[in-house]
């Protein structure tokens, strides 16, 4: 008896692998002419942020973190003129520049828009005042151009392309580049 039943439930092994096998060889059947999926395209993400009166991108990779301008800033004795001040960023010291008058000569106009772009300069952290930050934008990547779209003089060595969305011109620049800059330091000294 003991056989008998061995048997059988060898036999309805067999039976069941080679229904799952042709029912795998129908599946494939019926799956190969459907389309296969395009790979996603690369997305870039930056801010889009203004001085004065031009608005520019970032790489999203370059700004830790975006901040109201705080309301104690300590001023800073014989600093460049471009210099803000300095402030208490959750018990570190963050020192903030006056982009547009690093950049352009004209300190920016105070309003409850600004906003302060944290970067890095090595691993210190350096906020860069801006006259308004309008938010995260992405773009796919293959969209990106060289072009500079005839920027001010002060902002071309910091440009590193752009991009073209519904007929705007969106130019990019290098906050890493920015932090570069030799004149870029706290004091005039």
């Amino acid at each position: 008896m003991t056989d008998n039943q061995g048997s059988l439930s060898a036999a309805s092994g067999t039976q069941l692998f080679e229904a799952l096998r042709a029912l795998q060889e129908r599946y494939r059947e019926r799956t190969a002419g459907l389309p296969q999926r395009e790979a996603p395209s690369e997305i870039w993400a930056g801010v889009l942020f203004r001085v004065g009166e031009h608005s520019m991108l970032a790489p999203l990779a370059d700004i830790g973190e975006i901040l109201e301008v705080p309301r104690d800033v300590t001023v800073v004795p014989r600093s460049k003129e471009w210099v803000f001040g300095i402030a208490n960023n959750r018990g570190t010291l963050l020192p903030m520049f006056d982009l547009r008058f690093f950049l352009f000569g004209l300190q920016t106009s105070r309003s409850a828009r600004n906003r302060i772009l944290v970067v890095r300069r090595d691993s210190f952290p350096v906020g860069l005042l801006a006259s308004d930050v309008t938010g995260i934008r992405h773009f796919e990547a293959n969209l990106q151009t060289k072009e500079t779209f005839d920027l001010p003089a002060p902002l071309v060595p910091l440009a590193t392309g752009g991009f073209v969305l519904g007929g705007r011109s969106y130019p990019m620049i290098s906050l890493r580049k920015l932090m570069l800059d030799p004149r870029f330091s706290l004091t005039g000294v």
